[in-house]
């Protein structure tokens, strides 16, 4: 993992995964760098048998999951505020606490013990030891710790409670009121389900689900998409499994599965996706190309090297990448295209139960930066589309300002542009995801999929 860790980091390696779930944890506050990236560095460097991946992957997630309410456990056990503590001391805390409060079966003697080695194995102060052993010992007790009264205080109780900032519970609380902001906040920290999309162009969903079961991995249909399984039970790493490396599925969330289908033709058509990330959704699209041309834009360069190995990998014809700002120039004329698809960068508070680390990461004063940048993206797609074309627009937010706020103030200023989102174009168990005046939404809480936004509009 040359680069990313630091070289005293990978020679601990080999301890397993509670040394390399710190490692990661550390290197992701030092770097700013996102724990998923470093999670699919650490583990393409060093494999680890199954239960260890495993322990791995709870450890790191569960940690950036709870990280607020385990943060407010620890000042409580602890006689000197955390803004005092060493930075690895703290994170030590953090991870020997998730396990002591969090998960049934690690013992407090293993918690401990390797708290205890992990001080010193990064070479801190003896004394380091001695005070992470007590506020460990404390927690364990777990009878003397105070929170805040629900009822005086709802905000500060159900941010500690469920593990999210105050700003977001209180922003939620003002407009759901307390039943659904709590609901949403429970289904936040639930597991998500492994969901995957099969390809089309190689096999169907029996013979993938056949398939699996021969490579040890059962697997169920999704709730709303024909082209999707729930995974059940897997016992090796994703890119071991034959049947992935040759292209028959990929990971999507069963919501970025459907919203694809919102576009009402892509045969012949020439369209382009703004905002193409790794290729998710432009798998999706290529699929109905079918002697039509997708132009692929994203700004990040190593998220198109990804996408071009997804597209080889799926077989995907008729697509080109290209590095360029989504609202930027691209070699398309003026009412060219028949479609365009936004993935627009957003807020995030839709998929937070698969990507924890936004509730440490994400601030309030973040929100208000994200409208400009959709609504840019928008202008530029507007101009490329010929009288007649579709432009899907996808978030994976809830935010009112970055979905609904955000079109009804590009559609007054553009009359040649219409809502024109079309349930029946979407699988029958999920046409009541579409709700008037033609707003696609999912919710965790509510449909167990990620909180996706989208909505098609026409250009008259």
């Amino acid at each position: 993992m040359s680069g990313t860790l630091s070289k005293r980091a990978r020679s601990r390696q080999g301890r397993g995964a509670r040394s390399l779930a710190l490692d990661i944890l550390a290197a992701a506050q030092k770097q700013g760098r996102s724990v998923e990236e470093l999670l699919a560095a650490t583990l393409k460097a060093q494999p680890l048998p199954r239960p260890e991946r495993a322990f791995l992957l709870e450890l790191v997630q569960g940690v950036k999951r709870w990280e607020l309410k385990l943060d407010y456990l620890i000042s409580q056990a602890s006689a000197l505020p955390l803004k005092k503590l060493h930075p690895m001391v703290l994170l030590i805390l953090r991870l020997a606490a998730y396990q002591l409060l969090m998960l049934d079966r690690v013992p407090v003697r293993a918690a401990l013990h390797e708290a205890g080695l992990e001080v010193k194995a990064r070479r801190l102060p003896p004394a380091y030891g001695g005070f992470i052993n007590a506020v460990l010992r404390r927690l364990a007790a777990g009878d003397w710790m105070a929170w805040p009264d629900r009822e005086a205080d709802p905000v500060a109780a159900l941010s500690l409670a469920h593990s999210h900032p105050p700003w977001l519970v209180r922003r939620w609380l003002e407009r759901w009121g307390l039943e659904q902001t709590e609901a949403v906040l429970a289904a936040n920290n639930r597991i998500p389900p492994l969901t995957i999309r099969l390809n089309p162009l190689k096999t169907d969903r029996e013979t993938l689900r056949k398939r699996l079961a021969e490579e040890g991995v059962e697997s169920g249909p999704c709730r709303f998409s024909p082209v999707g399984l729930r995974l059940t039970a897997i016992k090796a790493a994703p890119r071991e499994i034959p049947s992935y490396r040759e292209g028959w599925w990929l990971f999507q969330d069963e919501a970025a599965q459907l919203v694809t289908e919102l576009l009402p033709q892509a045969e012949g058509k020439r369209l382009l996706e703004l905002g193409a990330g790794r290729g998710g959704k432009t798998t999706h699209l290529a699929e109905k190309l079918r002697g039509g041309w997708l132009l692929a834009v994203d700004r990040h360069q190593g998220r198109l090297q990804e996408l071009a190995v997804n597209l080889k990998r799926w077989g995907a014809l008729g697509v080109q990448p290209l590095r360029a700002e989504a609202a930027g120039t691209w070699p398309v004329k003026e009412q060219r295209l028949d479609g365009a698809v936004i993935d627009a960068p957003c807020s995030a508070l839709g998929i937070l139960r698969r990507h924890p680390e936004i509730k440490t990461r994400l601030q309030e004063d973040d929100l208000p930066t994200f409208p400009p940048r959709q609504r840019a993206m928008l202008e530029a797609a507007a101009v490329a589309l010929r009288p007649g074309g579709w432009l899907l627009y996808i978030t994976c937010t809830i935010e009112p300002a970055e979905n609904e706020e955000l079109l009804e103030s590009f559609l007054k200023a553009h009359p040649e542009f219409r809502l024109a989102t079309d349930s029946r174009l979407l699988p029958e168990p999920a046409r009541s995801l579409v709700a008037p005046p033609g707003y696609f939404r999912t919710s965790p809480a509510e449909h167990d999929l990620d909180g996706f936004f989208a909505a098609l509009l026409a250009k008259d």
